[in-house]
């Protein structure tokens, strides 16, 4: 298996708020370890004064690029751009021209800005407008062929009547629907070791090569949790912990602990993971409208740091 086989793409959906800026700094330890491909994606709503069809939208768009204008969400990506410049990524005197890139089954298409990391890898901001973020940041993860999707999230989740009031987050929105793990991302910085939750089920044992994958890549110290809702349960926790143990250190590496926990799964994972940089879980079973009552995703909303779902 060749670099190239082996590197990690990893597709960052860039909005107005900071955590999905400040979850650069893991992806940026990724590409250290693995030499990543990242991709920086902005989706803005359709224009209001340009829909009456995709050509004339884009010669619209290709004029007010050609006048020197900027088009709104520019400014975010090149945030996120000086971000990567101060980490090291791109060479602070690396100058690209934004060009057009034509979508498939979408006239409009998109704009992207490309650059190369020291180590070889692609760094590319996109520019994309689309009437649904959600699918247009799914169907940019399938067109880069990314493996992991961040998107950052309220640092503060949702509580009380302001879950059932208000619209349901954007990035538990992409981890519902994405058929690729999803970091929900909030304070998201490396070194602070990856948690990773099983249980006896194949669907938990199917998410380990990712788990490994991962942790490879980070070089980050790895814990395993299992919990049992009550004393019956401890055979089955104390069994996926020790099979997910071995798996890992066939595979060269060594736990930093494992852990098997009695109490209510969701709360107790919450908690032991607020220490870590990520808590991993594997998807949920039940069908995308129905996974906001999962363990998983129940986490994802109510955990005060990272949350990464395992497809």
């Amino acid at each position: 298996m060749t670099q190239d086989d082996n590197r990690i793409r990893i597709l960052i959906c860039i909005g107005g708020g900071p955590e999905s800026l400040s979850s650069l700094k893991y992806a940026t330890r990724l590409s250290n370890q693995g030499c990543a491909d990242i991709d920086l994606l902005y989706v803005r709503p359709l224009d209001s004064g340009l829909q009456s069809g995709g050509m004339e939208v884009r010669v619209a768009r290709e004029n007010i690029l050609d006048w020197g204008l900027e088009l709104p969400g520019m400014t975010h990506l090149k945030a996120a751009r000086d971000i990567l410049v101060e980490l090291g990524e791109i060479a602070p005197d690396t100058s690209r021209n934004w060009h057009h890139r034509e979508l498939s089954g979408d006239p409009v298409g998109e704009y992207v800005r490309e650059y190369e990391n020291p180590c070889g890898g692609s760094i590319s901001l996109r520019l994309r407008t689309a009437p649904d973020v959600t699918t247009a940041a799914i169907d940019e993860a399938r067109q880069c062929k990314a493996d992991i999707i961040i998107v950052g999230a309220s640092p503060e989740p949702l509580e009380g009547l302001r879950k059932f009031l208000s619209p349901k987050p954007l990035a538990l929105k992409i981890a519902a629907h994405s058929p690729i793990p999803v970091i929900v991302a909030r304070h998201l910085e490396p070194g602070h070791g990856h948690l990773v939750c099983v249980q006896d089920t194949d669907r938990s044992r199917s998410m380990l090569p990712h788990v490994i994958r991962c942790a490879h890549a980070c070089q980050c110290p790895v814990s395993i949790l299992s919990v049992a809702p009550d004393e019956s349960g401890i055979k089955s926790a104390q069994k996926s912990v020790d099979e997910a143990a071995a798996i890992l250190k066939e595979n060269g590496i060594t736990p930093h602990e494992t852990l098997v926990e009695i109490g209510d799964p969701v709360e107790t994972i919450i908690t032991i993971g607020y220490d870590f940089s990520l808590i991993l879980l594997s998807e949920s079973e039940k069908p995308w409208f129905a996974k906001g009552f999962s363990v998983s995703h129940e986490v994802a909303a109510k955990a005060r740091n990272s949350v990464m779902i395992l497809k």
